[in-house]
């Protein structure tokens, strides 16, 4: 019995850090001083990504699938709780001197997740 393969999750963690690279970039070089606000943004998005990932891909296969239900439903909870308490820190704490950048890289990272399947069809 074969084991079933596990998604490219990782090409899309990559391709989000990069967009979300050349967003603060893109950001430092328009709007100088607002790099930071664009690096959190990209953080806020990264990070509960790779939570998501990490719970629901534990487990593979027909035999698990009530296990990969219950962790897709834990893993997207996870991942809304940590994207709203990573925008309240950066809100409260770290003070974002550009907002709109933050959020701009927020979009520009959380667009990869969303276009995929379109850009990771081999």
């Amino acid at each position: 019995m074969a084991a079933v393969p596990l998604p490219p999750f990782r090409k899309l963690i990559a391709g989000q850090v990069l967009v979300g690279s050349l967003v603060v970039i893109g950001a430092e070089w328009f709007w100088p001083g607002s790099g930071l606000s664009a690096f959190w943004g990209g953080v806020i998005a990264i990070v509960p990504q790779i939570f998501f990932a990490l719970l629901v891909f534990r487990h593979r296969g027909a035999r698990k699938v009530q296990q990969a239900v219950q962790l897709l439903l834990l893993g997207a909870a996870v991942k809304f709780g940590l994207t709203f308490a990573l925008f309240v820190v950066v809100f409260a704490l770290v003070q974002p001197s550009n907002p709109i950048s933050l959020l701009c890289a927020y979009i520009a990272v959380i667009s990869v997740h969303w276009l995929a399947p379109t850009l990771m069809r081999s």
